[in-house]
């Protein structure tokens, strides 16, 4: 049972370091392992430093894929 106010609103969860939400989403592009993952990572952040790692993992990809 809560005891706090009526009207009240439970504190929020602090928020994660923009960081880490943006390497989870490099991680989870690099688990689906398709050119679309890679773009989306890439088209969402443009200028952030693993956006070059994602550029670099996506050409990696390219080069593997059967012609």
């Amino acid at each position: 049972m809560s005891h706090s106010p009526p009207g009240s609103r439970p504190a929020a969860a602090p928020a994660r370091p923009g960081d880490v939400a943006i390497r989870e989403e490099l991680d989870a592009a690099r688990a689906a392992g398709t050119v679309a993952a890679y773009e989306l990572f890439i088209a969402r952040h443009p200028g952030h430093a693993l956006e070059r790692t994602a550029r670099e993992e996506l050409e990696r990809l390219r080069a593997a894929r059967p012609r």
